[in-house]
């Protein structure tokens, strides 16, 4: 056997066995760290229709998963800060959520005075948590959304509502 075909094989064997170490790491991830659906939140029935009894092993959690039948209760979603207004490359608008129980704010959106509408997408914002919007362009990772837009979107005296999935106003923000 040449010497090119030791090192093709050498290299072909290499590629396999990394694929396949590879793989195998990620199928454990997966199974450990599971994806949440946040599309549609299954919410449990404990909260109020049945009596709650905490199992021994509830008790031992140190990291409970949060109580999603509270989605949407106690919404006190803030417009926190509109930031950069008038510049594309700086400007984004900071959302938080400060009621205690996380919201679902898929389909809600945020609104200028001209009409410029973006709707979010699939996102639960848990308690204290909080989103920025970008009005340039960009790619979506968990703690900023991009609009997309080719210009600004906010000018100084403007006001932003923050709309819910039912079209309910749920706050607004005047840009000084």
């Amino acid at each position: 056997m040449g010497k090119k075909s030791r090192a093709f094989l050498f290299i072909l064997v290499n590629i396999i066995v990394s694929v396949g170490a590879t793989l195998t790491v990620l199928w454990f991830w997966q199974r450990a760290h599971p994806y949440p659906d946040v599309s549609s939140p299954s919410i449990p029935t404990t909260a109020v229709d049945q009596p709650s009894s905490q199992s021994q092993t509830d008790a031992q959690d140190p990291d409970p998963a949060p109580d999603l039948s509270l989605l949407n209760q106690d919404i006190n979603i803030i417009i926190r800060a509109i930031v950069g207004a008038g510049d594309i490359n700086i400007e984004y608008v900071e959302i938080i959520n400060q009621g205690q129980n996380p919201t679902n704010l898929t389909g809600w959106q945020l609104i200028d005075e001209d009409g410029h509408t973006f709707t979010f997408p699939a996102l639960i914002l848990y308690s204290g948590g909080a989103i920025k919007i970008l009005s340039k362009a960009g790619t979506n990772t968990v703690i900023e959304l991009f609009w997309r837009s080719d210009s600004a979107i906010w000018q100084s005296g403007e006001t932003a509502h923050l709309v819910d999935a039912a079209g309910e106003t749920v706050t607004t923000y005047s840009i000084p």
